[in-house]
C-alpha cells in the first residue's frame, strides 16, 4: 500500500516538473498585465522592464561523460532542429521565422501530450478505488509502471524543448540588439 502512496506522489511530481520555463510578465496597450513565454510577444519599449521568471529547474546531470563516454556539449549549444529534408540542422542556422513554427509546433504536440496524460493520470486514480483481485491488482500495476514511463519520457521531450526555445530567444534578443533603432518597430 505504501508504494501505491509513492507512485501517486511520483506521478503528481512528474507533471509539476513540465510547468517549469521562463516566462516574462508585461502590460498591454489597455493596461492589463500579460504573461508569455516569448520575448518577442512583449513589446520592444517594454522589453527592458520586463520582468523575467524563471522557474526552477532540475540539477544538471553529473558533468563529463555522456553514453558511450563522450563529451556532452554544454546546454543551449548544438541544439538541433529537424529539417524539411529531413537532416538535422543546428538551430542556430535555421531561419528565425521557421524556428518559431517550429517550436509553436512543437509546443501544441507536447499540450496534447500532457492533457493526454492528464487525462490517463485521473483514470488510474479512478480506477484505483475500485475494489479488484490480485490479478486486476497486477494488471493495474503494470498500466500505472508503464504511465509511469511515458511521464518520464514526456518531461524529457519538454526539457528538450525548453533547452530549444531559450537558444531560439536568445538568438532573437542578439539579432533584435544588431538592428539599427530605425529598423526596429
Amino acid at each position: 500500500m505504501k508504494w501505491w502512496i509513492a507512485a501517486v506522489l511520483l506521478a503528481g511530481l512528474v507533471f509539476a516538473a513540465p510547468a517549469s520555463a521562463q516566462f516574462y510578465k508585461y502590460l498591454d496597450k489597455q493596461g492589463n498585465t500579460r504573461f508569455t513565454d516569448d520575448i518577442n510577444q512583449v513589446p520592444e519599449t517594454q522589453r527592458t522592464s520586463a520582468r523575467s521568471y524563471a522557474v526552477s529547474e532540475p540539477d544538471p546531470p553529473a558533468a563529463g561523460a555522456a553514453e558511450g563516454g563522450a563529451e556532452k556539449p554544454p546546454a543551449g549549444h548544438g541544439a538541433v532542429a529537424a529539417a524539411d529534408d529531413g537532416v538535422a540542422a543546428p538551430v542556430e542556422e535555421e531561419p528565425v521565422d521557421t524556428a518559431k513554427t517550429r517550436l509553436e509546433d512543437m509546443k501544441k504536440q507536447m499540450d496534447a501530450d500532457y492533457q493526454a496524460l492528464a487525462k490517463e493520470k485521473e483514470a488510474l486514480g479512478k480506477e484505483k478505488e475500485l475494489p479488484k483481485s490480485r490479478e486486476q491488482i497486477v494488471e493495474y500495476n503494470k498500466r500505472v509502471e508503464a504511465f509511469n514511463k511515458r511521464a518520464g519520457e514526456f518531461e524529457a521531450r519538454s526539457n528538450e524543448l525548453r533547452k530549444q526555445v531559450d537558444v531560439y530567444n536568445a538568438r532573437v534578443i542578439a539579432e533584435n540588439a544588431k538592428m539599427p533603432p530605425s529598423a526596429k518597430k
